[in-house]
């Protein structure tokens, strides 16, 4: 394993168990029905304990991926800043509710880790990897895309009718935080379609070849038989 494949297992250990914990947390917040009566300005302190972790492991992110921005790219990079934005503001206190439900999005990095380590194990004959990547596309789709949508028409609704008055460049970065990272989760649902096609592309050509080599196995015992 060389450098580079190294540090890209370490980041996906780290991303996978960020995953886990978050998701776990904020299955308990959107059940919070303190915060599910005022999901603009509520505040709860079980919020405000996860979201530190959040914030704290985008930070990390977003130093890492900028040291090391010809592995990742620009578009992590993005992420990484929007995302530590606006868990910071949810300090304020703002969008404690909507911030746990955006933080379903992150079902789908577990079945991406698991995806690629699949792939890099050259595990992708096996019928767990394909039954991943269908979970993959899945929760990509409904929970990121659909999902992620309603959420973000919810929210500049909220901001919009908000009762409190909100500081114009807080609302600012929030927007422009969603519309950054949404346009992401639609870029990279397309990634995943193609990679998807891909892969079934490819199956269905060793497919094609391991039938092909069966025929000839066959023909040519076949032809031993008459021979004899």
């Amino acid at each position: 394993m060389n450098k580079v494949e190294r540090y890209k297992w370490c980041v996906r250990v780290t991303s996978t168990s960020h995953a886990a914990y978050i998701v776990t947390r904020s299955l308990v917040i959107i059940a919070n029905t303190k915060l599910r009566s005022n999901p603009l300005h509520g505040s709860d302190l079980d919020a405000e304990s996860a979201y530190a972790i959040a914030a704290g492991y985008f930070l990390w992110d977003m130093v890492n991926t900028y040291a090391n921005i010809d592995i990742n790219g620009w578009g992590f990079m993005c992420h990484a800043v929007m995302s530590f934005s606006v868990y910071v503001l949810s300090y304020r206190p703002l969008l404690q509710y909507y911030g746990a439900c955006f933080m379903m999005f992150e079902v789908s990095t577990i079945f991406l880790n698991v995806h690629l380590a699949f792939e890099d194990l050259g595990l992708k004959d096996y019928i767990l990897y394909y039954i991943n990547g269908m979970a993959l596309v899945s929760s990509f789709f409904f929970v990121r895309v659909v999902y992620g949508t309603i959420l973000s028409i919810n929210v500049w609704r909220e901001l919009a009718n908000s009762a409190i008055p909100i500081s114009p460049p807080v609302a600012f970065v929030i927007r422009f935080a969603n519309l950054v990272l949404m346009g992401l989760s639609y870029y990279w649902f397309g990634v995943v379609i193609t990679a998807a096609k891909r892969n079934a592309l490819d199956a269905d050509l060793i497919r094609a070849l391991e039938e092909m080599n069966q025929r000839e196995a066959e023909a040519e015992a076949e032809a031993k038989a008459k021979a004899s």
